[in-house]
C-alpha cells in the first residue's frame, strides 16, 4: 500500500509515503487503490481507499490537503487553500494538523521536509511542470517560511522513467536547455526519452539539497502495472497514486 522514504523516516513529527495500487477496494481497471476521484470510480470505494490509507499513513481523511492539479509551477501553503485554488504543489508548516499531498499516475512526485520537523512539502511535477522547476519554485517556498535548503530532504518517488518515457521533438526540445541537455537521450531509440528523474533530481540539487539529501524511492511506474497505475501504459482513467507529507494534529 505505501512506500516511505528512510530520510523522511528520520524527520521528528512528519508522516509521508507514497501509495501504490495495492490494499484498496476498487474493482476492474482502478483496482485496487484508486486515490483520484475523476476517473468514474465508484465513489464509496474511493473514499474507501482513502480512509486505509489515512489509517496506514498516521493521519486523519479530513487532514489530508489536495489541490487541482494544472501541470504548472505554482506552490500553495496548504492552509491558503480555497474551493477554486489551483497548484501544483502543497506545503505545511508543523503544529497545523495538516498534511499536504499530490497525485500521480506516471508524473514525478516530489515529498520535501526539513530535519528538525518544521515544514513538509508535496509536489507533482509532470514534464512541463519539470521545464518550469517547480522542484526549484518547491525549495524557494520553504526558503521563504524560514528553512535553508541545506536542511531539506527530499525523496522521489516512482514515475515513469527515461526508458519509457518517449517523447517527440515539440516535448525533447524545452529540455534541450536544461543542465546541457544530458538527459535527453536522442541515441538509443527512434525518438528522444526524457530522464524526468534525473532532471528533478539535478534542480534539487541546484537549488542548494546535497545528493545524499535526496532519495529515489520506488521504480518506473510504467513498468510495473502490478503496483502502480501508469496514464502512458493504460490511459486516462485506469486512477491515479498519492503521496503525502505533513504534520497531523495528535
Amino acid at each position: 500500500m505505501l512506500d516511505r522514504s528512510s530520510l523522511l523516516s528520520d524527520v521528528p513529527g512528519l508522516v509521508h509515503g507514497f501509495s501504490n495500487r495495492n490494499g484498496g477496494a476498487s474493482q476492474g481497471p482502478h483496482a485496487t487503490l484508486n486515490l483520484g476521484r475523476r476517473w468514474n470510480d465508484d465513489p464509496a470505494a474511493v473514499e474507501e481507499n482513502h480512509r486505509r490509507l489515512a489509517e496506514a499513513g498516521g493521519y486523519a481523511v479530513d487532514q489530508l490537503r489536495t489541490v487541482r492539479q494544472v501541470h504548472g509551477a505554482s506552490v500553495m501553503r496548504a492552509e491558503d487553500l480555497q474551493s477554486d485554488s489551483t497548484a501544483d504543489g502543497l506545503w505545511c508548516r508543523a503544529g497545523q494538523g495538516v498534511v499536504a499531498a499530490v497525485l500521480t499516475a506516471d508524473c514525478v512526485p516530489i515529498l520535501l521536509a526539513d530535519r528538525r520537523g518544521t515544514v513538509a512539502a508535496a509536489v507533482h511535477s509532470g514534464w512541463r511542470g519539470t521545464v518550469a522547476d517547480i522542484a526549484g519554485h518547491a525549495v524557494a517556498r520553504l526558503g521563504e517560511a524560514g528553512v535553508s535548503p541545506s536542511d531539506l530532504v527530499a525523496a522521489v518517488g516512482p514515475c515513469i522513467e527515461q526508458v519509457a518515457f518517449e517523447v517527440g521533438e515539440e516535448v525533447a526540445e524545452h529540455f534541450d536547455p536544461l543542465f546541457d541537455g544530458v538527459f535527453v537521450d536522442r541515441t538509443r531509440w527512434p525518438k528522444p526519452h526524457v530522464d524526468l528523474v534525473g532532471v528533478v533530481s539535478a534542480q534539487l540539487r541546484a537549488a542548494g539539497l546535497s545528493q545524499d539529501a535526496i532519495e529515489r524511492v520506488g521504480a518506473c511506474t510504467h513498468d510495473h502495472p502490478d503496483r502502480w497505475f501508469s496514464y502512458r501504459r493504460d490511459g486516462a482513467g485506469i486512477g491515479q497514486m498519492l503521496s503525502f507529507a505533513g504534520y497531523p494534529a495528535p
